[in-house]
């Protein structure tokens, strides 16, 4: 921490503290960073409001709501095929049974596709990934979250 603070010192800079679960580990952070009032910021990402209230008491926090059915498939898509390519007709239904699995959690479709991107693109892989264990844990851990 004292490292980071030494080089930040001074200097202008943009931090992105992504999914802080605690006020006491957002109070040890900014510790970190020193405040120069000179145009720096820290940006704070967090699924508890609380936690976000506390970082900066006087804004509200952004509400960001979890992705519905098309959204999802179209950042799957995107993500596996890129924009301009279209998805093979046989695996348009699996791959929207797996993005609904996601329940609209950007960052579990994300994982997801990153996999997809890598695997073979067949129906049968595809659907091994919507039925693995593995797959499952992913969306239950981000809805916990």
């Amino acid at each position: 921490m004292d490292m980071i603070y030494k080089k930040l010192k001074g200097r202008r800079y943009l931090a992105v503290m992504d999914d802080l679960w605690s006020s006491d580990v957002w109070d040890l952070m900014t510790r970190t960073f020193p405040d120069d009032n000179n145009g720096s910021r820290i940006i704070l990402t967090s699924r508890l409001n609380d936690v976000a209230m506390h970082a900066d008491p006087d804004s509200p926090p952004h509400e960001i709501s979890l992705l519905n059915v098309d959204e999802s498939w179209n950042l799957l898509h995107d993500k596996v095929f890129g924009i301009k390519q279209v998805c093979p007709p046989e695996l348009e239904d699996i791959g929207k049974q797996v993005a609904q699995k996601c329940q609209g959690l950007p960052l579990a479709l994300l994982v997801v596709a990153g996999h997809l991107y890598k695997i073979a693109r067949t129906p049968e892989s595809w659907g091994d990934v919507a039925k693995s264990e593995s797959f499952q844990k992913i969306v239950r851990l981000r809805l916990r979250e």
